[in-house]
């Protein structure tokens, strides 16, 4: 019978069996079925190919195949007349193959040989019960038991790159499939198959842009705008302008109870309120050469840091000191850079050019 695992092999028989010698010995003359390869655990993948030969000489071949092993029912494999048989091992699964041998006039059958192949159980995908969700939200789909050699999840039956682990964070809407192949048979593909199902609805998430004036969101039904964290009151609409420093959000929302939110935005704002003892700093030359240097108090330490104007980090937070070397700013491309002071618990910012 076929081989049934789940994410395991359960222990197969040997690939090749032999019935005793005495059941088929009428001229005289026998010869053994060699299989080449020998499958792994004596069993085979469907997508392997066996050769069964004979390497005595005999004047004519003939070669037969049955599922029970017995010399009764045999079926003739049409075109299999040689000393030696292909076997596509997909398209028998578990067969005995038998050849007729003939030699001066005699017919003997030959001992069968077996040929074995995998058979595996599906994978399934775990996930929540739920399978609607707002914009913005995620939901994780999983394989739901056993490992495999590799994975692929497919959404609306196609490939998603990248998507090659056991666990997948589902953020749109679709029919999540998951493909494997098991250790044991690596080039086969098995299936999950049909869903689950999610549907994503309600606005879509927006985006922030900053044209180091004024915030402006993608388009959406309503608007509510957060400083790291807090809504601030008023800020409603698609544009907003911001009056300080921090990290800012915007949420949409069009009555459906979904609300998602941008990515957080940190704005530095030109001009904005500078601690007392900025003025005690000098940061050149303005417009940036390949360096940049900081004069600062005698017996200074304090940290810098260089955001583009989109509020990105182009130059990580850093402790200096006074009599320190200038900081290299060759890397950078030319544009507009917000270079921020961190000292005594404060933050001071100043716009450059390079």
């Amino acid at each position: 019978m076929l081989k049934t695992i789940a994410h395991i092999c359960i222990l197969p028989a040997l690939a090749t069996l032999f019935f005793p010698a005495a059941l088929y010995a009428q001229c005289g003359f026998e010869s053994d079925i060699n299989l080449e390869p020998q499958g792994a655990n004596g069993v085979y993948c469907s997508y392997d190919t066996v050769t069964a030969s004979i390497a005595e000489p005999f004047d004519s071949y003939q070669w037969l195949y049955n599922f029970d092993g017995s010399t009764n029912n045999l079926t003739p494999i049409f075109g299999a007349d040689g000393p030696a048989l292909e076997i596509p091992v997909g398209d028998y699964g578990y067969a005995f193959f038998f050849v007729e041998l003939t030699r001066d006039g005699c017919t003997e059958l030959s001992p069968p040989a077996v040929v074995d192949s995998w058979v595996f159980i599906p994978p399934a995908v775990e996930h929540e019960p739920q399978s609607e969700y707002c914009n913005g939200d995620s939901t994780l789909v999983s394989n739901a038991f056993g490992s495999y050699a590799s994975y692929q999840w497919l959404r609306d039956y196609e490939p998603i790159d990248g998507a090659t682990g056991p666990e997948y964070w589902v953020r749109e809407s679709g029919i999540y499939v998951l493909n494997v192949s098991p250790f044991e048979c690596p080039e086969l593909t098995l299936t999950s198959g049909i869903g689950p199902t999610f549907a994503f609805t309600g606005p879509e998430v927006p985006v922030i842009t900053w044209d180091g004036s004024v915030l402006t969101a993608s388009s959406g039904p309503n608007y509510q705008w957060a400083l790291n964290g807090t809504p601030i009151p008023g800020a409603t609409g698609q544009i907003y302008e911001p009056q300080e420093d921090g990290e800012y959000t915007v949420t949409v929302s069009d009555g459906s109870g979904c609300m998602p939110a941008s990515a957080p935005l940190s704005i530095v704002i030109s001009g904005s309120r500078q601690p007392d003892w900025a003025a005690q700093f000098r940061v050149f030359p303005n417009p940036m050469g390949n360096a940049l240097n900081i004069q600062a108090p005698p017996g200074t330490s304090f940290e810098l840091q260089l955001l583009s104007v989109e509020g990105k980090e182009v130059l990580p937070r850093t402790l200096l000191s006074s009599d320190g070397a200038p900081v290299s700013t060759a890397r950078l491309s030319k544009g507009t850079y917000i270079c921020r002071l961190y000292y005594k618990g404060e933050t001071a910012s100043f716009r450059l050019v390079k």
